[in-house]
């Protein structure tokens, strides 16, 4: 188990070199950050500040050197500053990313509750009238994408309802349209997932064996075929967490929600580089974990696999 972990924790050394090495190349190879600096602080700058600028920066140096110092920067525990604010970028990273975390873990809470409910039912009541109209609402779910999901919500609840206001701030009432919005697409594809389990499970030996017995499908549902829904839903949660961590920023700057997908959106349009860099390197660096300690789970939930991994 040890040396699995170790492995895998080598195996994320590469991974997040050609990550952030493909981002840094992309990022420096497009417009001249000095002058983006002049347009965002209003100012004007003489050539010679320029170049001097880029000396202090290191940007006179060839950019694979500029990654080596970057790079350096980062196990010393410097992000760098941002080019726009001046700032410390780890801590504006780390002062948002609470917020989204917040925002992730509400989404999927409401996914759970609403996908796990839906998709049993749904395979209870195989092709019958409930079961066309659950799958009907996972497949409108599952094909619209999250930001038209979220201006129709603004649309229903801010515009004509009045319930939530369009501008909000960073509280449990600001939280719920972003959550749902981030939430129905997603139950749209836990429900398919679930209903699929369940179907299988339902036409397996031991669950015969158990209604021959007398028991009850619920009984049989909670003690047994949960169980088996367990590994393909930790499976869909770890890959949610990751593509929430880095997909909510549409959703987070549509909502004027202060985390970090906003941080980046905002960063990317200034052409604050080294916020950028430090998203996709932070992101990058908890999804790698994230997965990795899914991993470790299947371990303690899944015999076959602690067999394997002692073979």
């Amino acid at each position: 188990m040890k040396k699995y972990i170790l492995h895998r924790l080598l195996y994320l050394i590469p991974i997040l070199l050609g990550i952030t090495l493909f981002t840094f190349i992309l990022l420096h190879s497009t417009n001249d950050i000095v002058d983006i600096m002049e347009l965002n602080r209003g100012v004007v700058y003489s050539e010679a500040t320029k170049t001097q600028i880029r000396q202090d920066l290191g940007l006179d140096q060839p950019i694979f050197i500029q990654y080596l110092n970057w790079l350096l920067s980062i196990l010393s525990g410097n992000m760098g500053t941002s080019y726009l604010s001046g700032k410390d970028v780890s801590s504006l990273f780390f002062d948002k990313l609470p917020q989204t975390l917040y925002l992730t873990l509400s989404s999927i809470l409401l996914t759970l509750l609403i996908s796990l409910p839906l998709g049993i039912l749904s395979a209870i009541k195989q092709n019958k009238i409930i079961d066309y109209i659950i799958r009907l609402f996972s497949f409108i779910g599952n094909s619209l994408p999250g930001f038209v999901v979220a201006l129709i919500l603004i649309y229903i609840f801010s515009v004509q309802l009045k319930l939530i206001p369009v501008l909000i701030d960073n509280n449990f009432i600001g939280l719920i349209l972003p959550s749902i919005a981030l939430a129905l697409p997603m139950s749209a594809k836990y429900i398919r997932q679930i209903r699929i389990v369940v179907i299988e499970q339902l036409h397996q030996d031991y669950v015969r064996c158990a209604k021959a017995r007398g028991l009850k499908l619920s009984t049989i549902l909670i003690h047994s075929i949960l169980k088996m829904i367990t590994l393909p839903l930790l499976t869909l949660i770890c890959l949610s967490i990751g593509s929430l961590l880095g997909g909510s920023a549409i959703i987070e700057t549509i909502f004027r929600w202060d985390g970090v997908g906003k941080l980046a959106i905002d960063a990317i349009n200034l052409r604050d580089y080294p916020i950028v860099l430090a998203y996709v390197f932070y992101l990058s660096l908890i999804y790698m974990f994230i997965n990795l300690i899914a991993d470790i789970l299947y371990h303690y939930l899944d015999p076959r696999i602690k067999q394997q991994w002692k073979a």
